[in-house]
Parts: C-alpha cells; sequence; structure tokens
C-alpha cells in the first residue's frame, strides 16, 4: 500500500501514466507509462514504454512479473535488456521479502534515460 501511495503521488492516473488493477482473487497489476529525465525538455523525450508490474498475493515474497508494452524508440536488444535487467531487481528483492515496484520503477526510468541519452537512432538518436 505504501509504495501504491508513492507511485500516485509520482504519476498521473488522469492521464493514464499510473493505472492499478485489483483483482477479485487478490493481488494487483501496476502499469506506470515511463518517460526518460530530460530536464524539462519535451523535444529530447524520444522514449517510451508501459510497464507492467504483476504482484501476487504473495508480493513481496513472490517476485514481480514485468512486461513492457506500447515501447517506442528503442531497439529489440534495448527492450530486451532492460526487462532482463527489471526481472533480475524483481527476483533479487523477492528472495529477501523486500517490496520493490517503486524500485523496480525508479530502475526502469534510469535506464530509459541512459538509452534516450545515448545513439543508434531509432529516429533520431543519432549516431
Amino acid at each position: 500500500e505504501d509504495e501504491l501511495e508513492l507511485l500516485g503521488a509520482m504519476f498521473s492516473s488522469d492521464e493514464d501514466e499510473l493505472v492499478v488493477e485489483r483483482p477479485t482473487g487478490g493481488g494487483a497489476t501496476i502499469s506506470v507509462r515511463l518517460r526518460p529525465s530530460s530536464g524539462g525538455e519535451q523535444r529530447r523525450r524520444l522514449m517510451e514504454a508501459t510497464l507492467a508490474l504483476e504482484l501476487s498475493q504473495a508480493y513481496p515474497e513472490s517476485a514481480a512479473v514485468c512486461r513492457l508494452s506500447r515501447s517506442r524508440g528503442m531497439v529489440g536488444d534495448e527492450e530486451a535488456a532492460l526487462l532482463a535487467a527489471l526481472t533480475a531487481l524483481a527476483a533479487e528483492a523477492a528472495s529477501s521479502g523486500e517490496p520493490c515496484v517503486y524500485a523496480l520503477v525508479e530502475a526502469a526510468i534510469e535506464k530509459l534515460t541512459e538509452l534516450n541519452a545515448g545513439g543508434d537512432c531509432p529516429i533520431c538518436r543519432d549516431d
């Protein structure tokens, strides 16, 4: 609950930046629209993705399942590397029973910011 309150303060549910679904069987699915940090320069935000975190009833002892959708501006291996890093972080947190939703979102934004600053075009990050 504390994690959801923190995310609610960071992201707007009015603009579909944050969507929380709670099925009747328990658990939750949290979807967050990710954008790189760009110092307020909208034109430098060349990447975007939606991170969906599926939390079982056993969370945080059970790892969050991470999925990316609606990605824009990433080449295939960048998306795969981001998802692999998030999955590893979720597994590490689950092994110690630590909540990790906020950490996963922050790690994803940080990685997206790094990728956004890099080259290898996808229209058009240069190089």
